[in-house]
């Protein structure tokens, strides 16, 4: 599915990123149920607001006024309802960042120059990164990473995880030689990405464990729901739409 709406660009990649961020949403509002209720029904009009936008203007142009607009919104509630708290307020700001915002950045990869080929950078570092750290790791893997948090992670895993994404990207380079990126940046980009996307992945793990669940959701059975499967796509996301404004352009 992810394949499709990225090879298909422009409006169906807009359509998509829409269905999948409202999953994620969901997703996410549901796992802090239990804990700390998000202001869900503020977080829910703003993602419409911004899908509204992003279909009939650029949104990065209001990207930073929602941001504000519902961090005013947020704070403000608890302070009329008591079923609120101020945790509820930050957990809704972010639960807009983290997923809104940072999936937008996917569709603004696909509206640069080459970005139909650029936008594969992104998956690239993530799904390398997880399937070289996973191979690595139950081949050479001895000291844990972080046990407490994922006991089966390793640092000889992760390791193979940050050459893994470095030897993707060279790959995609090979079929891009057209695009103008050297290797020292690939290595660089690689490197940064896949620490990144670890870093989301074991994010994503502490949550989990702070709610008391295992998987965000069952959309997809035996891979969980679809934050699950985007933790540390969501983390690269912009790393790679920030190298590609500030270097590619």
């Amino acid at each position: 599915m992810t394949t499709f709406f990225v090879i298909s660009g422009g409006i169906i990649l807009k359509l998509g990123v829409g269905i999948v961020t409202a999953i994620a949403l969901y997703e996410y509002i549901n796992a802090y149920k239990s804990k700390f209720p998000i202001i869900s029904f503020l977080l829910i009009a703003f993602f419409i607001i911004n899908q509204l936008i992003m279909f009939t203007s650029d949104i990065s142009q209001y990207n930073l006024i929602l941001i504000y607009l519902l961090f005013l919104l947020s704070m403000a509630y608890p302070i009329f309802s008591k079923k609120y708290t101020v945790i509820s307020s930050a957990l809704t700001v972010i639960g807009y960042i983290y997923i809104v915002s940072f999936f937008n950045l996917l569709v603004k990869i696909d509206q640069f120059n080459n970005g139909h080929r650029l936008i594969w950078i992104v998956f690239i570092i993530a799904w390398c990164c997880d399937t070289f750290a996973y191979f690595t790791g139950m081949a050479f893997g001895k000291r844990k990473l972080c046990p407490e948090v994922s006991p089966k992670k390793t640092i000889e895993g992760s390791i193979g995880g940050i050459l893994g994404s470095i030897i993707g990207l060279f790959i995609w380079k090979y079929f891009n030689r057209t695009i103008d990126v050297t290797y020292i940046e690939l290595i660089i980009l690689g490197a940064f990405g896949a620490i990144v996307s670890q870093i989301g992945d074991l994010s994503a793990s502490l949550i989990k464990r702070y709610v008391g669940i295992k998987d965000y959701g069952n959309i997809m059975p035996g891979h969980g729901g679809i934050l699950d499967r985007f933790d540390s796509i969501l983390y690269v996301i912009p790393i790679v739409y920030y190298y590609i404004a500030f270097f590619l352009g």
